[in-house]
């Protein structure tokens, strides 16, 4: 018979594998979520982005948001809001942080 000292080491044992096994699937879907959500703002950012090539200003820029936003731009529109909804960070590139707040309430 086993004494307690050994039972309770292979107790901790057992218990460590599936401490660990929870651990790696945590990771792994904290990083397929990661790049699931990287890669849906990858396509929205280069519509928008595209689409203001020729604005230079934070006001240009916001201004024809809000024409987009207007006259009802389906994929620029769905695109500033997949990316305000999911990493407002990718504005960055392209406008400053008190613009990038102003246009993600136009899609509100």
């Amino acid at each position: 018979m086993l004494d307690k000292k050994k039972i309770a080491l292979y107790s901790l044992i057992s218990i460590s594998g599936w401490i660990f096994a929870a651990y790696l699937m945590f990771m792994h879907l904290h990083n397929d979520r990661t790049l699931i959500n990287d890669k849906i703002t990858e396509n929205a950012y280069n519509i928008v982005s595209q689409s203001l090539q020729d604005k230079k200003t934070d006001q240009e820029i916001v201004a024809q948001m809000q024409l987009w936003f207007a006259d009802g731009w389906t994929a620029q529109t769905g695109s500033v809001t997949t990316i305000c909804d999911n990493d407002r960070s990718k504005f960055k590139k392209i406008l400053s942080d008190s613009s990038i707040t102003t246009i993600c309430r136009l899609h509100i």
